[in-house]
């Protein structure tokens, strides 16, 4: 995770804004005085809020890790499967 102080926030907006972005990282901004606070890119967060809702779905979580684990000559074909 990437780390400023709002004093440099300040400063350096766009290029903090920028890196932030560009590395796929929250950026935590720290302050003297306040809980801190995190910046992170639209992409990212629709991103955590498309695994929140998918870990929502009963079961799925486990379906994938045991999946995850079968080996790839045991799975089905993808010509296989009925769409």
């Amino acid at each position: 995770m990437l780390q400023t102080t709002d004093v440099k926030l300040r400063k350096d907006f766009d290029r903090e804004v920028d890196r932030c972005i560009d590395h796929h990282e929250a950026l935590t901004v720290t302050r003297d005085r306040g809980e801190n606070l995190v910046i992170l890119g639209e992409t990212d967060w629709r991103a955590i809020e498309e695994t929140l809702y998918l870990n929502r779905i009963p079961g799925l979580v486990e379906s994938i890790r045991e999946a995850a684990c079968e080996p790839l000559s045991e799975g089905m074909r993808l010509e296989d499967v009925n769409w």
